[in-house]
């Protein structure tokens, strides 16, 4: 008696099953995947306000005292504002634009991913080694090469955040 309840019971949870999925399906495929310049536009705002948020913590923490905590905000806000600025130019662009964001469909290469990501990764190793391990990375290290890292580096996500996200006429001339 029991093992035919329980066969009932499998036997209609298949059934759900089947049902729940088939109608799932639709609601999934009707979202079109996001073009490569929305995915890095998020990864690049992400990032770095993680990097504000990693810092916050670490100053809470004590890895950083007040000087050094207002001195890495003084690096980080202008560089978080600047990429930051040109995405939301974009992103605000392609709602009242809708064939901006059909431009440069997939203009993602594997530098430019390397780029992104190892930018956001050396920053983080360089606050995360001077909050957690004072003793291998003093602040004044850290500044250094945080300059460094976003003066070689910066020039580079200059000009992919530039060839991104810049406004063109169809005819490839540039538009403000």
């Amino acid at each position: 008696m029991t093992s035919a309840n329980t066969s009932t019971m499998a036997t209609s949870m298949a059934s759900e099953a089947r049902t729940n999925t088939a109608t799932d399906k639709p609601a999934v495929s009707s979202n079109p995947p996001l073009s490569p310049r929305t995915r890095i536009a998020r990864q690049i705002l992400i990032y770095h306000f993680a990097l504000i948020i990693v810092s916050c913590v670490f100053y809470i923490l004590r890895g950083f005292d007040l000087e050094e905590f207002t001195s890495l905000m003084g690096i980080l806000a202008p560089i978080t504002a600047l990429y930051g600025g040109a995405v939301f130019r974009f992103l605000g662009r392609s709602i009242t634009e809708p064939n901006l964001s059909a431009q440069n469909g997939a203009p993602i290469n594997n530098l430019v991913k390397w780029l992104v990501n190892g930018h956001f990764v050396t920053v983080l190793i360089l606050i995360s080694l001077k909050a957690l391990a004072p003793n291998l990375l003093n602040f004044q290290d850290m500044t250094m090469f945080l300059t460094l890292v976003e003066s070689a580096l910066g020039v580079y996500m200059g000009n992919i955040i530039l060839a991104l996200f810049e406004g063109k006429t169809p005819n490839g001339e540039k538009k403000d």
